[in-house]
């Protein structure tokens, strides 16, 4: 009986066990033969990576093709997190190797969750290449701890010249998921660096025709076979990256160094009696082209800063709301232009065909009441040469009186004022060329309605006026080669990776024309070389420059116009000039935020680019100059 209980337990054992087999063969089969592509397929997929190889960004240099932007090697630390199991462990591992209070296993994991494509790694960390090296070492001493962990050296964007010309090229930055979703149709990835401000924003991805040409490149990728640890074992193909292609630049690197020098020297000049005089900005333009050969925006950004991600010690630097060390002055800020705006005003008042040079005003306390504004001077009968020398306050309020505010906004149209020039840069200000149709829209009641008063203080560059020292620039430069307005412009021309071949060049660009004669402008011109003259608000300037190169130039003290602001004593200096007289080649305009004077705070910024440019032997700044200077 029990013998016969055992062979039936031992039957029906043999029985399960057969049809385990039998399942598990059909499973087989299955596997093995209806289904073998489709998994041939995922075992091909789990077996290898494509891995995106970042390409170089071209480089930028100056117009004597010094390097103003390259890229050197720097090691990225990446971690591909799609289906490793252990990816809690390996983030936490990774955060304590790294030593970086930005990086802990919860931002780690964060950045894996974020991540859409799930195959290509995260980048956690890029580190330059020499102090990398030890850190690498770290990491492949605890590799079996680590997969998904992926090593490669990149390129990282270099800024050899630190912070010089710094707004002009701009910054790069890590792609944000804002900008990812643009340029997603443009093949660009998570990891990727991207131009954020600047030339690198602005030529990114340059197109002409259906080209790219920009400083973009291409990205290259490797196909890897990875081990069960997701570590790669092999390589089966490659394709190289191609580097983008490179600008050169307008800019003249000697002239910009001088250029951020000289402001930087007169600002610490300026703080010892005015405390508040922490920024400013200078342009220098080629009067024939438009090519502009220096701009300068203090305080200065070196984009050095923020190549690699900017650190916690910058941030409080660059984000200052009273610096604004990243606000580009010479594009962007709008300022009143102070008396810079009387050859404006001289060359309408002729335009109109109603004045001549020699006309006179008086200039006397009888001449100052209400609604004019008193002259800095008791001046007698001046003419427009004698008015421009020594900043006549009421000569100029005549003329605009005389002429009335249409012609003033006419002349100042032509000239380029209150207008976007159209410089490569993003971010331009448009300014304000106040008129009756302006007031008329942006006030309500009484207020809209234009006044004589308002006349009076626009003609001395006062009242509503606000414009950038590049339009400041370019309107003397305007004047200075006998009215035809030129297109300013920074980027000469465009080359490959290999630098042997042009690939596009910008041309000079006339952008418009002024309805005076040459005889007008010739007489603006005269008036403003007097100002450089003995009895000139600038002859102390330029009073040793040879005769061969004599300087034209207006000097300018403008109400800042800013809430909490003493109008007794807080003003921006202001300075116009170009040179030489008998030939103009170039024009500077220089504003210093709270300089006072002109003449002896952004004048001597013109004093010291025009030395370099000219290649006379630099001068020293005065500590003191005399206080009369405008």
């Amino acid at each position: 009986m029990k013998d016969r209980e055992n062979v039936k337990k031992l039957n029906i054992f043999f029985g399960v066990i057969v049809v385990i087999f039998i399942v598990l063969g059909l499973r087989l089969f299955q596997l093995q033969v209806v289904q073998a592509d489709a998994y041939a397929h995922l075992s091909d997929k789990n077996k290898f990576r494509i891995t995106s190889i970042a390409a170089r960004r071209g480089n930028i240099y100056d117009r004597n093709k010094e390097v103003l932007a390259t890229s050197k090697p720097v090691f990225t630390i990446s971690l591909t997190g799609g289906e490793i199991e252990e990816k809690e462990s390996v983030a936490a591992l990774m955060a304590e190797i790294l030593q970086d209070p930005e990086i802990t296993q919860e931002s780690i994991l964060q950045s894996l969750e974020d991540q859409s494509r799930r195959y290509e790694p995260v980048v956690i960390k890029r580190l330059p290449y020499d102090e990398g090296i030890q850190m690498v070492s770290r990491i492949e001493e605890k590799r079996e701890d680590l997969p998904g962990v992926v090593i490669r050296e990149e390129p990282m964007r270099y800024y050899p010249q630190g912070e010089l010309a710094g707004h002009i090229i701009g910054t790069v930055g890590l792609i944000n998921q804002e900008e990812l979703e643009t340029l997603e149709e443009y093949n660009y990835g998570r990891n990727d660096w991207i131009g954020k401000t600047g030339l690198e924003k602005t030529f990114e991805r340059f197109e002409q025709g259906n080209k790219e040409i920009g400083l973009r490149g291409k990205h290259g990728a490797d196909q890897v076979e990875v081990n069960a640890k997701h570590q790669p074992v092999s390589t089966w193909s490659h394709k190289d990256p191609i580097p983008g292609n490179s600008l050169m630049l307008t800019i003249d690197a000697k002239l910009q160094s001088v250029m951020e020098t000289s402001i930087e020297e007169t600002l610490l000049r300026l703080q010892k009696q005015r405390p508040k005089a922490k920024a400013g900005a200078g342009v220098l333009i080629d009067v024939k082209t438009g090519a502009i050969l220096a701009m300068a925006s203090a305080p200065y950004l070196n984009p050095n800063d923020f190549a690699n991600g900017l650190s916690p010690d910058k941030v409080s630097y660059y984000w200052d709301e009273k610096l604004k060390p990243t606000f580009n002055r010479a594009i962007a800020g709008t300022y009143p232009p102070g008396s810079t705006f009387k050859p404006m005003t001289g060359l309408a008042a002729l335009a109109s065909g109603e004045i001549s040079p020699l006309d006179t005003v008086y200039c006397g306390p009888s001449n100052w009441a209400k609604p004019r504004a008193r002259c800095t001077g008791t001046h007698g009968n001046v003419n427009l040469y004698r008015a421009m020398a020594v900043s006549c306050n009421t000569y100029f309020q005549e003329m605009g009186q005389r002429i009335g505010i249409d012609q003033l906004h006419k002349t100042g149209q032509e000239l380029g004022l209150g207008q976007l020039t159209g410089i490569e840069l993003p971010g331009e200000a448009t300014g304000l060329l106040p008129s009756k149709e302006w007031k008329e829209a942006s006030f309500t009641g009484w207020e809209s309605t234009w006044r004589i008063y308002d006349t009076y203080f626009m003609s001395m560059g006062q009242g509503y006026n606000l414009y950038t020292p590049l339009q400041l620039a370019n309107y003397v430069a305007t004047i200075a080669n006998g009215g035809t307005r030129m297109k300013p412009y920074l980027v000469d021309k465009i080359i490959s990776s290999d630098g042997e071949t042009v690939l596009t060049e910008f041309q000079p660009t006339v952008a418009g024309k002024v309805d005076a004669t040459d005889q007008m402008i010739d007489e603006i011109k005269k008036a403003m070389r007097a100002v450089t003259e003995p009895g000139g608000t600038a002859y102390s300037l330029f009073k040793d420059f040879p005769s061969s190169i004599g300087v034209a130039a207006k000097t300018g003290t403008a109400q800042t116009g800013l809430p909490g602001d003493d109008n007794s004593k807080d003003y921006h200096g202001v300075f116009v000039a170009f040179a030489p007289y008998d030939d103009p080649e170039v024009a500077f305009a220089g504003l210093m935020e709270y300089g006072y004077h002109g003449g002896s705070s952004a004048g001597l910024v013109a004093k010291a680019v025009f030395e370099e440019y000219f290649k006379l032997k630099r001068q020293p700044i005065p500590d003191t100059l005399p206080s009369s200077m405008e």
